[in-house]
This record gives structure tokens, sequence and C-alpha cells, in this order.
């Protein structure tokens, strides 16, 4: 430690909790002005103002954290009741569109008709699907799974559609070990991130699929692609229910849900997930997940704070 704290020009390093390898909070401090060392007590007055912070800071996460998951369960709430509301409706037109089907001649008004009323049903059970999956309280099954089975898995669904844009799909994955997640639910993340980042890449571009293993434990997935990238001022509403910046039409226009489900599945785990973007070049989403998902309720330690 003495040597590590001479490299980097330190005076003193404070670990909350003491000690710890994998701690909550890091406080380094530089050397004295008079370049003397830190005293016993000096320490101690450090660590406890430390442990103060960390104390501040725990409430802090734990309040936004129970304020976002009342807002979810409104937003859940009405999401459940509205999708079953749609349900009802489609079903029968539904119905009656496919004990119709080949009926009219093709080329014809009536055909072309029936034909846009086929694609705003599915466009309409495609919403309903992603609402309920967004309101339902889900618990998920933590297993060892074999990772990159998950992510050829999701290049596979998604290839076609790369394909017809001419986008290619890249995988990148330093994970040779188990890691114990939910697979359904991983693979359900990374395809919606992999359809937004098609989505946003111009043709003859590629996304980039990456897992590693951090050295704090966390698990690292990233989804990155060379698009249109996300304006500042839409960053901060990414996350909210039924906020999407598409252009209006159904082959275009998204539920605002896909970021929403991918926050879910990622909280569900005990992780976190960041998007950093840039206007012309492109989005980098990157969700950390720990080596053994805590309980519920807890708060796992980010890996941006634990020790190198």
């Amino acid at each position: 430690m003495k040597d590590f704290l001479t490299q980097h020009s330190l005076g003193v390093l404070i670990a909350v909790p003491r000690g710890s390898p994998t701690p909550s909070l890091l406080v380094a401090l530089g050397t004295k002005t008079n370049e003397w060392p830190f005293t016993y007590p000096e320490v101690e007055r450090l660590q406890n103002i430390a442990e103060l912070m960390d104390n501040i800071l725990t409430h802090s996460r734990l309040s936004a954290q129970a304020a976002l998951q009342a807002k979810m369960e409104h937003l859940a709430m009405m999401s459940r009741g509205l999708a079953h509301d749609l349900k009802n409706l489609i079903t029968p037109v539904s119905s009656f569109l496919i004990h119709t089907d080949g009926r009219y001649e093709p080329g014809s008004s009536e055909e072309e008709v029936h034909a846009a009323a086929r694609n705003s049903v599915r466009v309409m059970t495609d919403y309903v699907r992603e609402a309920l999956f967004f309101s339902e309280r889900l618990a998920p099954k933590l297993e060892p799974i074999d990772l990159n089975s998950v992510l050829k898995a999701v290049r596979d669904v998604a290839a076609t559609r790369a394909a017809a844009r001419t986008i290619a799909i890249e995988t990148n994955s330093e994970v040779r070990e188990p890691v114990v997640a939910d697979g359904v639910l991983l693979q359900r993340l990374l395809g919606n991130l992999v359809g937004n980042a098609i989505s946003a890449s111009a043709p003859g571009t590629a996304v980039e699929i990456s897992a590693r293993t951090l050295k704090s434990g966390w698990l690292r997935l990233q989804v990155a692609d060379r698009g249109t990238g996300i304006a500042p001022e839409h960053l901060g509403r990414i996350f909210d229910p039924y906020f999407t910046t598409k252009e209006f039409g159904d082959e275009v226009r998204g539920f605002g849900l896909g970021f929403t489900i991918c926050q879910k599945i990622t909280n569900l785990h005990g992780g976190t997930i960041e998007v950093h973007s840039e206007l012309g070049s492109g989005t980098r989403v990157t969700v950390d997940l720990p080596a053994i998902p805590p309980a519920r309720g807890l708060l796992p330690t980010p890996p941006c704070l634990a020790l190198p």
C-alpha cells in the first residue's frame, strides 16, 4: 500500500467499510503541504468523516431507489390495465382478419386495406406484449449460465434484420466461466439494446456486443454502434416509460419501453446501466452486473468504487 500511495502521490487512502477489498466509498487525499505524513488521529477523523459521507450517500441511493420503484409501480399498474383492455379489443379484430385472409383479390383496394389492418393489429399486439412485460412483477431465475450462448442467441435473432440493412453484428467476449444470471432476461436485455443499435445505425456500419469480467468481479456488457446518437437533452429521459424520439408511423415509431425494460432487468440483477452518446458519432450502452446478484433490497458495490 505504501508503494501505491507513493506512486500516485497520495497521502492517505480511506476505505468504507474499513479494510474492505470492495468498499462502497473510497476517499483519496494527496500529501500535506508540509509533506509530513498523516498522523493516526488525523486518519481516524478522516475515517469517521468518510463513514458519515457513506451513510448519507447510501440513504440518498435508497431514497432514490424507493422513489423510482414507487413511480414504476404506478406506471406499471396503468400499463397493465391499458394492455389488458387493448388485448380484449384486439382479439376479435385479429380473429376476423385471420378468418378473412385470402378472401380478397390480390392488388385490390380491399386487399390493401386488409393488409394495412393486419399490420396495425401486429403493431398493437407488439405494444401489448411490451406493456405487459414492463408491468409484470418478475422474479429472475438466477443460475449459472453460459454467457457466450446468450450472446450467440442475441446475434442470431438480430442477424436477419441487420443483414437487410447491411449492418454487421460483431461479438467480442472475454468471459469463459459461467455467470450467475437469468439467461432469458439477459437475452431480452441485450436483444433490446442490439435492436436499438440497428435502428440507429447507417448501412455498412457495425454493431458491437462485448463482454468482460472486471477486476472487481463484476460482469460488464456493452453494446455500441456508430449511428445517429442521442441528443443531450434526451439522454436524461431515455429510461422514462413511453418516452421515445422516434418518428411517428407504424414502421419506425417505438413504444418507448425498450430502455425502461432494460433498466428493469438490470435492476433485478442488482446492476447498473449507463448510456454514453454523441450526436453523429454513435451510442454505447454499458451494463454492469455483480458476479453474485445481491439479496432483494440490498445495494451491491458498483465496480467504479471497488479497489483496483
